[in-house]
This record gives C-alpha cells, sequence and structure tokens, in this order.
C-alpha cells in the first residue's frame, strides 16, 4: 500500500522535529551534520516541515547551517513568485539532482501552505510543554519579593526563590538548567535517564532523582543537598550524554553544603542545618551565628527598603533568629536590641551603624 501524502508529512515532520533538537542540543559532528545537510537536500518537504519547526521557534538563522544551503540561497528561493503572484520555492538545480526520482521535478507550494505547517507546528509546541521536549529554550523568572514553583516537562520540580532566572533547555541526551542569577530549589523526578545538569556561573551539578539548592552570591555559588546526592564540577560542563556521577566531581551528600569561589571550590562539603537552608520556601529567614551583614543582605532581597551596613566590624558581627522574610519591621527592632548597635531609618533607607560612630 502506497503511503498517503499525510502519512509521508507526518513521517517528514517527525524526522524534522528530530534534527532541530539535535541542532539545538549543539554543533552536530562531521559525519552528522553532512548526514543532515543530505536529509535536507532530498526534498523541498523535508525544507518545509524543517523551517516550519525553526520559525516557530525564532531560530530562523539555524535552519540550514551549511554554505551549500545558506539561509539567505532559501529565502531568495522563497521570494520567487509564480504568474499568479503567489509566493513559491523551488528546489535549485543541484538539489533535484540529488533528489529521489519521485520528488526530484520542480515543485512549488504557496506561503499558505508553509503557514498552516506553521500553525500546525505551533499547536504541537503547545502541546508539549511550549516547546521544552523539542529543546526549545524556556525562561522562568521571579522579580523582587516574589517566589513561582513550576512542573518541568519530565516532572521533575523547580522552586524559584525571589529576584531569580532559570533557563531550562530539554535535550535527546541531556537536561540543561541554566541558573542565571539568585536561587532555586531542584526536585529531579526519578525514571528519566538523561543527565540533570545545572549550571552556575563556573559551577556545574549533576544530579539524578535527588532534591538540591542551588544560590548564586555576589561571592561565589552555594550548593545545599537535601536528598540524595549530586556532584559538583568546576569549569567545563561534562560531555552531553554522560551518565551518573563523573568519578573527578566532587560528592556532595544529603545534609550538606559546598561553596564554590570564582574558578574553584573553597572547601570540602560541610554539615549544615538544612531546615535553616530552605526556610525561603516559607518566606522565612533563619541564621545561627551568621554575620550581620549577610543577613541583612538577604533581607533585602524581599524588603523594598534596603537596609545599609557600611561598617566592617559590623557586618561581621554574628547573630542568631529567625525571621519572616516581608517583616522587615521586626528585624530592625531586634538590630535595635542589640548593645552598641544603633539604627536610622527613613522612607529611602535603613541605616545600620555602631552606638559610638557619629553619624553622618
Amino acid at each position: 500500500m502506497t503511503p498517503s501524502e499525510e502519512q509521508v508529512r507526518a513521517a517528514v515532520a517527525q524526522q524534522a522535529g528530530t534534527w532541530f533538537v539535535a541542532n539545538q542540543s549543539g554543533p552536530l559532528e562531521q559525519a552528522e551534520r553532512a548526514a543532515f545537510v543530505t536529509w535536507l537536500k532530498a526534498s523541498p518537504i523535508h525544507v518545509e516541515e524543517y523551517l516550519g519547526i525553526a520559525l516557530i521557534a525564532h531560530d530562523l538563522p539555524t535552519a540550514a547551517d551549511d554554505p551549500g544551503m545558506s539561509l539567505e540561497s532559501l529565502l531568495d528561493m522563497a521570494r520567487a513568485d509564480n504568474a499568479n503572484g503567489v509566493v513559491a520555492f523551488e528546489m535549485p538545480l543541484q538539489v533535484r539532482e540529488s533528489a529521489p526520482r519521485r520528488i526530484n521535478e520542480p515543485r512549488r507550494w504557496s506561503l499558505a501552505a508553509a503557514i498552516a505547517a506553521g500553525l500546525l507546528v505551533t499547536g504541537a509546541l503547545w502541546w508539549l510543554h511550549d516547546g521544552e521536549l523539542l529543546g526549545l529554550p524556556k525562561t522562568y523568572e521571579t522579580g523582587h519579593g516574589k517566589q513561582s514553583i513550576a512542573r518541568l516537562p519530565d516532572g521533575s520540580e523547580l522552586r524559584l526563590n525571589t529576584d531569580s532566572e532559570v533557563v531550562v533547555r530539554y535535550a535527546h541526551g541531556e537536561r540543561v538548567l541554566e541558573l542565571e542569577r539568585g536561587q532555586a530549589l531542584f526536585t529531579v523526578a526519578h525514571g528519566d535517564a538523561r543527565p540533570f545538569r545545572v549550571a552556575a556561573g563556573e559551577a556545574q551539578v549533576l544530579a539524578v532523582g535527588t532534591q538540591f539548592d542551588v544560590y548564586r552570591q555576589r561571592g561565589g555559588t552555594v550548593v545545599t543537598v537535601v536528598e540524595g546526592t549530586v556532584g559538583v564540577l568546576v569549569g567545563e560542563p561534562p560531555r552531553a550524554g554522560t551518565n551518573g556521577i563523573p568519578a573527578h566531581a566532587t560528592r556532595v551528600e544529603a545534609g550538606y553544603q559546598l561553596r564554590i569561589d570564582a574558578r574553584a571550590l573553597s572547601d570540602q562539603p560541610i554539615p549544615v542545618n538544612v531546615g535553616q537552608a530552605e526556610a525561603w520556601q516559607h518566606r522565612k529567614i533563619a541564621f545561627e551565628r551568621r554575620p550581620l551583614g549577610e543577613v541583612a543582605d538577604e533581607f533585602n532581597r524581599y524588603g523594598p527598603i534596603p537596609i545599609e551596613i557600611d561598617d566592617a566590624t559590623l557586618r561581621a558581627l554574628p547573630i542568631s533568629g529567625v525571621f519572616d522574610a516581608d517583616d522587615t519591621d521586626s528585624f530592625v527592632a531586634f538590630l535595635k536590641s542589640l548593645e552598641g548597635v544603633r539604627v536610622e531609618r527613613t522612607p529611602a533607607r535603613i541605616r545600620v551603624f555602631r552606638a559610638d560612630l557619629k553619624k553622618e
């Protein structure tokens, strides 16, 4: 039985999606690139379906990343019109000669057909979690003082703290999440064999079926493991498709925390109070003998009025407590109760200084 045109197009669309994911996952090897170009040149239907996906993905320049099939040449062909003024597409001579006999005759299709194909792809991308399963990046972010929870395509969960941004890209061989700023808790779903990697500056965190927190600070990145085990690398990420935790990675177990400063691990993992480290999920700020300056910086992530502490000695003062992240008033009252500490509050700022210092 000869397959129908609908069946042929469905098969080609599936192939186009596979090639698109491959291109989005990184540069193709030479053999893969040659196979892609051969597939692209085999039929105008292949070009049409691939361009449909690339157009919807806002990634048209990668649709033909090859000198022999450049974007410019494709656009030039698309500008050709027939006698009725309808935009048409005709395969170039060298492509027609290398195509199978069934499809090697000059073939034209209208812009309306391309738009229809694009609409079909749009629906597919919406159904597949806004295209994430096709390898399209998706950004999750929160504003100042805001938090959010998102369910990812593989069933994993992403919790974002205030002023945070994560770019998610799922490919056929790897799940990559880039923490651009802020803090996030990752709960990795079981049952997906693809490596789960979080990139945060120079830090690369690898995990499978676990729960961990990554916090990008001005001086480095802090990784806290709640459940399971993660591996941490500094610098170049492992090769895509690497399963498990590489032997040269630093292993961090549940209940431990690791800090990465610049391009190096600051030390070995240390035990921490996970409840305090994850208090932000309940909009709490919990601290035990932490420097006052660090605690003030945490409050500044949520509150509209900044807390300013210029004195280095005062910033290093160890303090302990638990506060609501949005209750700046209680924290200010706590500061006023500390011996030798004074607070000056205006509508624009909250200035904390030592009592023996004259106010400016």
